[in-house]
């Protein structure tokens, strides 16, 4: 007899399918973009559009690997576990920030913003998260440096754990 699928796996399904998500390269998990304003506004990069926005379903075998970006960007919990988001900033004594994004039912902050130039990537702390992500100006690629890991290790040693994970 085959076994039943698991619970989440099939809820992962229904999430996929409903909200028309693909695959993310090269993070992991799914997207979609929701939003891709059509003003156009001065960024760090010349001139470009005001706000993009997607949705991101990560899975326990996902990562949002590190990396920055030129401009800020919002997360916002929607559904599922809560997620780690891991930061490393030279003015943060220990170089390391971790903030737990998740249901305001379990004492958790529903949405973070990164700022521009901060290495960061986060994790899903169960089975999956859906998540929405928000940049101003709006994410293009021109705007992400994925991070190098001996780099990473040798600027921040005491967050070698979360930079293995994370790289």
């Amino acid at each position: 007899m085959a076994a039943e699928p698991d619970h989440h796996v099939l809820e992962v399904q229904k999430l996929v399918e409903d909200l028309q998500l693909e695959p993310l390269e090269p993070e992991g998990g799914f997207f979609r973009r929701t939003h891709y304003s059509s003003t156009q506004v001065q960024g760090p990069d010349g001139d470009g559009q005001a706000l993009s926005a997607i949705l991101y379903l990560m899975l326990s075998d996902n990562v949002s690997k590190l990396h920055r970006l030129t401009v800020d960007e919002a997360w916002h919990f929607y559904h599922g576990s809560p997620v780690t988001i891991v930061e490393l900033d030279s003015s943060v004594d220990g170089h390391v920030r971790t903030t737990r994004l998740g249901s305001v039912e379990l004492g958790l902050c529903p949405q973070y913003t990164v700022q521009a130039g901060t290495w960061f990537g986060a994790f899903p702390e169960g089975a999956f998260a859906l998540v929405g992500c928000t940049c101003g100006p709006a994410f293009e690629f021109k705007h992400f440096e994925m991070a190098v890991r001996h780099l990473l290790l040798d600027t921040y040693p005491e967050a070698e754990q979360l930079i293995k994970r994370l790289s």
